[in-house]
């Protein structure tokens, strides 16, 4: 597993209409809510449990709400995004399906990225040293990383389909951070993570 944050940027630019509402959970810093305002002058709302990380979304002029996201988003009503966010986030939340039902429903797009724990490095490092390294986790070791939950690529699709959640779009990032499109073959092997486009099934 490993950090995905930033690379996910110019995908999920190119997904969001120009004008757009969108709420990000987990914003970080704002950067990439930030980005959106000035190129794709979207209204963007971010949500962030870090005292530090809200301080500098303010930094950037980005309205941010002091939150846990594990808590639901009763702050809005139904349909009041077009574009929900949760980059790099899941693998830290303790209750996901909740998560994503929220998400869909005050927006009318998902975007989730997804670490991919049956990436063939890890498998193959798993076998050879028979433990899960700093490089299979996000951070730190197995003690003290803040992710709480592993998933595969295959895992969460299949997740999606038991949830009645449409795969409007994917990409998935292979070595050499090579982005490989929704329909590609053997990506829960060769991909070390993903990013959906989602929304509820028709």
């Amino acid at each position: 597993m490993h950090k995905i944050h930033r690379r996910t940027y110019p995908i999920i630019e190119n997904w969001i209409e120009p004008g757009s509402r969108v709420l990000d959970l987990g914003c970080g810093d704002g950067t990439l809510l930030s980005g959106l305002v000035a190129r794709k002058q979207v209204e963007a709302v971010g949500v962030e449990i870090s005292e530090d990380m809200i301080v500098k979304c303010l930094g950037k002029g980005i309205s941010v709400y002091q939150a846990d996201i594990d808590r639901g988003l009763c702050h809005w009503h139904d349909r009041s995004f077009d574009y929900v966010i949760l980059n790099d986030t899941l693998q830290v939340i303790t209750r996901p399906y909740d998560v994503i039902d929220e998400m869909l429903r005050v927006g009318k797009y998902a975007l989730i990225s997804v670490s991919n724990f049956a990436y063939i490095g890890n498998r193959i490092r798993v076998l050879l040293q028979g433990r899960m390294s700093t490089k299979i986790l996000l951070s730190g070791s197995w003690h003290d990383t803040p992710v709480i939950r592993f998933v595969s690529l295959k895992e969460f699709k299949a997740s999606l389909q038991g949830l009645g959640i449409e795969i409007v779009d994917a990409r998935f990032f292979l070595a050499f951070t090579f982005a490989a499109s929704h329909g590609a073959q053997l990506v829960n092997l060769l991909a070390r993570s993903g990013i959906f486009k989602l929304r509820r099934a028709s």
